[in-house]
């Protein structure tokens, strides 16, 4: 015998309101994860629980509307906001900030190596986002739904009702003007914290459709800041000798604060430990990490440009045409080689790679065609170097090589790379004691390298830059100290270049938009007119950088921070217009 009708609708009204509880509690997980601090702040946030129950309203009130025949539908938005909400606090971890919409259709960067590192992101915790989900399937195959429902409006204006009634209670609360909490996007994961998941998909959307065309005003801005705010130089008082060669290795993951560490007795970083030590060499170990959303495509773009990335976007996946001024078209008349450890199609490597000036590119295909990451048994920095070092008798002088480093790319399995007395120690957690073993290997091969140089006659002649592309394990969590009180050497990253005609230790913080000017100075390549958006720290007394995430200051506020500010807004306008500074190098 059927149900009765009514008790049929009550059925379909508590699982409209599990589904509702199921999001709102999904959104508030979220923002609890990745902006207010975690579950220890669970009954203090009281007007995002409110804003999330009103934005779960909205956005099932189509539910009401559906006949029998469709109401099934309302599980597709269950599923996807699991998911995405899932894939957002992975990402937070990794990026310190949500996912733009417009990153969902990177397809090309999906490779086995992102997969393990978003299983490594996975946490216990995550099991408050999937196990309601789960729970509402078994509620669902246990009732019925009405053969019709004519009351279907009444229940959806109700929804809408309270909808309103719940959002006014939770922004009200929130103590923010409309045009600072709706209208501006300091951080994606604020945003959402702030508004929701419905306002923020409406003004993430928005931004992804509007145009980025430069108006004649802002042209002219960005000329006028080049033109009163970006240094005008083109002596070279620190490079005694020109058309020396180059080899920029990017480091994947490299902290300052593992140099000159001991576990055990033993040292972790032997060979960066000679470097930062030897004389003609330049080191400053607190450099500010500037990526966004692009992470390691957004640090190689600052190194090769001297600009600043986007923070609502990836230059290289977006803007990687360009043109725009680099390190190659600077050094005139190069060889310039790129290697990388990862295929072409990841991040856009194998456009950015020309947008850059690099002659060639070399890829994973290469090494494996090589043989270099079987002899290797796949380690990809040994294969790297290996392969680099092949290559160097058949480059021609002078030339530049850019490396770009795999090892260290989190996560550390124990098969990742050797055993050694770093993971059988007690001393460090075991993410820690991976990193620091993943690190070993890296500066060995980095030796091996080094060795090479020397062994070909190049070392004489050859400048070699090493720098990192972004943060990973910050010291200051390894030894139970809150970010609250981190310092530089908790979070810094390194430049260090060797074979320059300078020894300097700059203690000072700074950017990594800092290093494409000192780059220049070192290389004698000053005639170049572009500089970058930073400064050589040869020349200017940096210390502070502006971090993306929240434009806060790092290090000590000067005369200097209202340009570096501002320069972020310059470097947007030319990712929009590269004509700007194309004109320029004309």
């Amino acid at each position: 015998m059927d149900k009765p009708c009514g008790h049929i609708e009550r059925y379909g009204t508590l699982f409209f309101i599990c589904c509702v509880a199921v999001v709102a509690w999904q959104c508030f997980t979220v923002a609890l994860d990745t902006q207010l601090g975690g579950v220890g702040r669970l009954f203090h946030e009281w007007h995002v629980v409110a804003i999330s129950i009103a934005n779960a309203l909205l956005l099932l009130s189509p539910y009401w509307l559906l006949n029998r025949r469709w109401r099934w539908l309302v599980w597709v938005p269950l599923t996807l906001l699991t998911l995405w909400c899932l894939m957002q606090t992975c990402y937070c971890r990794a990026y310190d900030d949500l996912m733009p919409w417009r990153s969902l259709t990177y397809t090309e960067n999906v490779n086995p190596t992102l997969a393990s590192s978003t299983l490594a992101l996975l946490r216990w915790q995550d099991l408050l986002i999937a196990v309601p989900f789960i729970l509402l399937i078994p509620l669902c195959l246990a009732g019925r739904y009405p053969q019709d429902n004519p009351s279907r409006r009444k229940p959806f204006l109700l929804t809408l009702l309270a909808c309103l009634i719940i959002a006014l209670a939770g922004y009200l609360n929130g103590k923010q003007d409309f045009t600072e909490r709706f209208l501006r996007n300091f951080s994606n994961r604020g945003y959402f914290a702030r508004n929701g998941l419905i306002p923020y998909a409406v003004f993430t959307f928005h931004d992804m459709m509007k145009s980025h065309t430069v108006t004649d005003e802002e042209r002219a801005q960005v000329e006028r800041f080049l033109d009163e705010q970006c240094p005008q130089y083109s002596d070279n008082p620190y490079s005694s000798t020109e058309r020396r060669n180059l080899v920029l290795i990017i480091v994947e993951s490299l902290h300052s604060w593992p140099i000159g560490m001991r576990i055990d007795g033993r040292e972790v970083t032997p060979v960066l430990n000679r470097l930062v030590e030897s004389d003609s060499v330049l080191y400053a170990p607190h450099v500010m990490f500037q990526t966004s959303h692009g992470h390691s495509s957004d640090a190689h773009f600052i190194y090769n440009t001297g600009l600043l990335p986007l923070r609502d976007g990836v230059v290289a996946v977006n803007w990687g045409d360009g043109p725009f001024p680099s390190i190659a078209d600077a050094l005139e008349g190069y060889d310039c080689r790129e290697l990388i450890c990862t295929p072409g199609v990841n991040w856009n490597q194998n456009v950015t790679a020309r947008t850059y000036g690099f002659d060639t590119l070399y890829t994973r295909d290469h090494l494996m065609a090589d043989g270099a990451l079987l002899r290797h048994n796949n380690v990809d920095d040994a294969a790297l170097t290996d392969f680099a070092a092949k290559l160097l008798p058949h480059l021609r002088q002078p030339f530049f090589m850019e490396m770009v480093t795999m090892t260290m790319h989190t996560p550390y399995p124990d098969d990742k790379v050797r055993p050694s007395w770093i993971t059988a120690s007690d001393t460090l957690n075991a993410e820690a004691r991976g990193y620091l073993n993943c690190l070993n290997v890296t500066d060995s091969c980095l030796g091996a390298f080094m060795d090479e140089l020397h062994r070909q006659g190049l070392a004489c002649n050859t400048l070699v830059a090493i720098v990192s592309d972004h943060t990973q394990v910050y010291l200051n969590r390894i030894e139970g100290r809150h970010d609250s009180i981190a310092t530089p050497i908790d979070w810094g990253i390194p430049l260090i270049i060797w074979g320059c005609d300078t020894t300097l230790r700059y203690e000072q913080v700074i950017g990594q938009v800092d290093v494409f000017p000192t780059l220049l100075d070192v290389m004698g390549a000053n005639a170049y007119p572009w500089k970058g958006l930073g400064h050589s720290i040869l020349r200017y007394p940096v210390a502070s950088a502006i971090f993306p995430r929240n434009m806060s200051v790092i290090g000590d506020s000067t005369a200097l921070t209202p340009q570096q500010r501002r320069a972020w807004d310059i470097s947007r306008l030319m990712i929009f217009d590269p004509q700007i500074i194309k004109k320029r190098l004309e």
